[in-house]
């Protein structure tokens, strides 16, 4: 392969179990209580890690679920064992676990010691049928008082009630962070909440919907992870579960960096990388004659792309007509890419 386009990616991620406390309508993995015995085991996060090290490119393991603190032990194992590699490390939660400040620093304190270096917490009217407001804003206050990098993520679309200022304004924030220096550690951010049901259609604020949208998805080559059942997955976006194509291989008979690079020439891939899935459903749809559907999330767009038959086919038919187009500016944007690192 030409080293000026090999894959660079820079991110890990480990989804620890499809088990969660919780049981959200929209959960893009549909985890949930009912998934007991799915966790992965600390030889299989070593081995992946392990192999992890050898691909300079990545800087960082995110550590996520399904809800990857019902099994805390192996996440603060897991942690450390990242750490003393030298990798930065994120978890993501929806902070049950911060059931009073007192039990939120206690485990906060063990992460901290363990080396984890950013914690995201995940909010919302969803989120909070099972998990309390007050719960996620203990973490939050532990996490902030160790100067640990937190983002709080809230779920967004126009029929949601729970909104940022909401979280603001509570008098746990009001009393343990508003005007300190803990609030430099803290980012509050909307993430849209979309259907993954053919029979809900959620309405949505523009101003906080996601301008990426329309641009190319970098998180395609940019994230590799390895998932409960043992599969390494190119990308953690809402649909990587839905999509085949995404799923290089098991964990025990793969080599990272070769099925990594295997993944990287694929011509539909790279296509996604530089001009994002809703371009090209509306390309292939105006190849087939008809009008392209619309959807709130790439990663919906990615998903309708892969499993539509006739989609795929047109493409396969007619990619030749913007091949040379699509490669020249992907090597472009490499060789430019490459400069700037």
């Amino acid at each position: 392969m030409n080293k000026i386009i090999e894959p660079n990616p820079e991110m890990a991620a480990v989804l620890m179990t499809y088990q969660c406390v919780a049981q959200c309508d929209e959960c893009c993995f549909s985890c949930g209580p009912h998934l007991q015995g799915t966790s992965l085991t600390f030889d299989k996060v070593k081995y992946f890690l392990d192999q992890i090290k050898k691909i300079p490119s990545i800087k960082i393991v995110v550590f996520s679920g399904g809800e990857c603190f019902i099994e805390f032990s192996l996440l603060v194992q897991s942690i450390k064992y990242a750490s003393d590699l030298g990798l930065m490390t994120r978890c993501v939660t929806n902070g049950f676990w911060g059931k009073s400040l007192d039990l939120a620093r206690k485990k906060v304190a063990a992460l901290h010691e363990s080396g984890l270096t950013e914690i995201n917490f995940s909010t919302g009217d969803s989120h909070q049928q099972y998990v309390p407001v007050e719960n996620v804003l203990n973490a939050t206050i532990a996490a902030t008082e160790n100067e640990i990098t937190t983002c709080i993520s809230i779920e967004s679309n126009k029929s949601k009630k729970f909104k940022a200022n909401d979280f603001i304004n509570h008098p746990l924030y009001q009393q343990y962070i508003a005007n300190s220096e803990k609030e430099k550690y803290l980012q509050l951010l909307s993430a849209t909440w979309v259907s993954f049901h053919t029979d809900t259609i959620y309405q949505y604020d523009e101003s906080v919907m996601d301008d990426s949208i329309e641009s190319g998805c970098e998180g395609i080559f940019d994230t590799i992870a390895l998932e409960p059942r043992g599969d390494i997955m190119a990308c953690c976006g809402l649909t990587v579960n839905d999509i085949e194509e995404f799923h290089l291989g098991k964990l025990e008979n793969s080599n990272l960096k070769e099925i990594f690079e295997k993944h990287h020439n694929d011509f539909l891939k790279i296509w996604i990388f530089l001009d994002g899935p809703k371009k090209i459903v509306e390309v292939a749809s105006k190849w087939l004659g008809e009008n392209p559907p619309i959807f709130a999330h790439k990663c919906l767009y990615c998903a309708y792309l892969y499993n539509n038959k006739e989609l795929l086919s047109v493409i396969k038919e007619n990619y030749y007509t913007l091949k040379d187009d699509v490669l020249s500016r992907y090597t472009q944007k490499m060789v430019i890419e490459k400069a700037m690192s």
